[in-house]
């Protein structure tokens, strides 16, 4: 069974926690392709963003399994220019996706009341003096977290609900099921505690940062993340990005 799952340090904490399976190969893409992949292979499973569902509402989607932020800790920060009245540009850089491009301009509607088009740039474009959103790896590699804000408590205190980035989907229910029944109970215990392994190269205080609020990070999905999906997925109808809300097909 192929397993796909976005590059980003908390996909690996979550795959460092589930149980052995031998039946299972795990391979690691951008966010963005991920969705694309499993609508060409009928039993693959996949991490997606949580908001590739509005184009993709016939995947099965675990209600139990994926990665929910309750707190501070997130795989994207804000960076916003010092002395602006109002923000005329958003750029978006690293490993970008459908979260981030359609969040990020409902939460600049909310918290500005301004219609705004989010750029994609490359990852060589410079940080300077620019708004900006990053998602990924790049936040704590280089310590960026440190001047930025966190993309998930935005959003949590915009939904009030847990802010559920990403969600095991498949396009076959029993593939999605079989997964699920193996590693339901894989995160009763919570977290170990110790991401040192995981985090080999990283800069002391990213390593602290995510070692310490690790706790507000959940991959055993409960009620109130269920709703925070349900949440998310009817913003951009209510502010007339998409035209129909939908009934998300849990497993």
């Amino acid at each position: 069974m192929k397993i796909y799952l976005p590059q980003n340090i908390f996909s690996r904490i979550l795959k460092s926690e589930l149980s052995e399976d031998s039946d299972a190969v795990y391979q690691y893409l951008p966010s963005a392709l991920i969705s694309k992949r499993l609508m060409s292979e009928d039993e693959a499973i996949g991490l997606i963003p949580s908001m590739d569902l509005i184009t993709h509402k016939d995947f099965f989607v675990s209600a139990e399994i994926g990665i929910s932020f309750n707190a501070l800790l997130s795989n994207s920060y804000l960076h916003f220019k010092e002395n602006q009245t109002t923000i005329d540009k958003l750029f978006l850089k690293g490993d970008i996706s459908s979260n981030e491009a359609l969040l990020s301009k409902i939460l600049l509607k909310e918290m500005y009341d301004i219609d705004i088009t989010p750029r994609l740039v490359t990852p060589d474009f410079m940080l300077q003096d620019e708004n900006m959103l990053i998602a990924g790896d790049e936040n704590y590699e280089k310590e960026l977290f440190l001047n930025g804000l966190s993309f998930a408590e935005e959003i949590i205190e915009l939904i009030n609900a847990p802010y559920v980035n990403f969600l095991f989907a498949s396009k076959n229910e029993n593939s999605l099921k079989s997964f699920v029944i193996k590693h339901r109970d894989d995160f009763i215990s919570g977290h170990s505690g110790s991401f040192e392994n995981l985090l080999s190269g990283y800069p002391e205080q990213s390593v602290e940062f995510i070692s310490v609020n690790m706790q507000h990070v959940i991959f055993d999905l409960e009620d109130q993340d269920l709703e925070g999906i349900k949440a998310l997925l009817q913003l951009p109808y209510y502010h007339g990005i998409t035209n129909d809300l939908f009934e998300i097909k849990f497993v």
